[in-house]
């Protein structure tokens, strides 16, 4: 008999009924839809709070929860914030990967447009990361804008039908500028383009430059006047 520390773990793959929660805008007779994808141990209603004054007032706008919660104990209180996968930086690989959230996304889209409109979605952080997966899913995406992330290419492996945008602070030492622009230029050696937006004085947040060079980009691709 193996010795237990010599056995190897094994998974099994089940199909289950999911259910997520989050926040809604919604409004008569949008004319694009904006997913918000917060940031590891958020909520989406943080993400909605803060990025809702710079999107346009004819859509709906969506955030939902990670699939995953995280407890949070403080003050004999537990509160709960919700990753989207699970990363070991250490051991350099998933524990979860983002399979599951992606594709929960994917249909929830299908239940909250119905009639297909043009699709945005901007993730600050891990939802960043998660971003472009999600949109690869979703056929009516138009546009990704990641927020303090990096666009991957262990995650990315070939040009995608939507334009990227990053925005990033220049003062975020959580995820650098530095290694945000290595994942592009390496991005870019494969073809895949990704626009590049710096906010000099932003932390690892989502503040109210961050707020206006999103609305920036959304004029500049014609979000803004739709």
């Amino acid at each position: 008999m193996k010795n237990l520390q010599e056995t190897s773990e094994q998974r099994w793959q089940f199909t289950s009924f999911a259910q997520m929660d989050g926040v809604v805008r919604r409004v008569d007779n949008p004319t694009q839809v904006f997913l918000l994808l917060h940031g590891l141990q958020e909520r989406g209603k943080r993400i909605f709070r803060k990025l809702l004054p710079y999107l346009p007032q004819n859509s709906m706008v969506i955030a939902p929860n990670g699939p995953f919660p995280l407890p949070r104990v403080k003050e004999g209180r537990v509160s709960y914030g919700h990753s989207w996968y699970f990363y070991d930086k250490f051991e350099q690989k998933y524990f979860l990967n983002q399979d599951l959230a992606k594709f929960w996304l994917r249909d929830l889209l299908e239940i909250e447009n119905p009639n297909k409109l043009p699709l945005t979605i901007i993730g600050f952080s891990q939802g960043g990361y998660l971003a472009p997966l999600v949109g690869k899913e979703i056929k009516e995406t138009e546009l990704v804008i990641g927020l303090s992330c990096e666009f991957r290419t262990t995650l990315i492996y070939e040009p995608l039908p939507f334009p990227m945008e990053a925005i990033h602070g220049m003062k975020d030492e959580i995820v650098t500028a530095k290694s945000a622009i290595s994942e592009i230029e390496k991005l870019k050696q494969n073809g895949i383009h990704v626009g590049w937006n710096e906010v000099e004085d932003a932390e690892h947040e989502i503040t109210s430059s961050i707020g206006k060079a999103v609305e920036t980009l959304l004029e500049k691709y014609g979000k803004r006047s739709l």
